[in-house]
């Protein structure tokens, strides 16, 4: 399970980069991607053991940015559609 999360995280990060050139016109794309990609690294943090402060601080500060790029792909999709 630990190998396939990076390598879908190392994906979803190649997406990402490829998108913001790909889909300019439609930043929703990129921001849902972003989100993922949060989500991803919260839950890859999350299997640590023992998790560390720095670990609790990389689980909040993505968390955060999981629900702001979340919030800005909805606001977008509305805005461009």
């Amino acid at each position: 399970m630990g190998s396939l999360l990076l390598i879908l995280i190392i994906a979803v990060a190649i997406f990402v980069g490829v998108a913001s050139k790909k889909y300019y016109d439609k930043p929703y794309i990129v921001n849902f991607g972003i989100a993922l990609m949060m989500a991803l690294l919260v839950i890859q943090t999350f299997q640590m053991t023992p998790i560390g402060g720095l670990g609790y601080a990389a689980i909040a500060l993505c968390s955060v940015a999981f629900v702001f790029q979340l919030v800005l792909g909805i606001k977008n999709m509305k805005t461009v559609s």
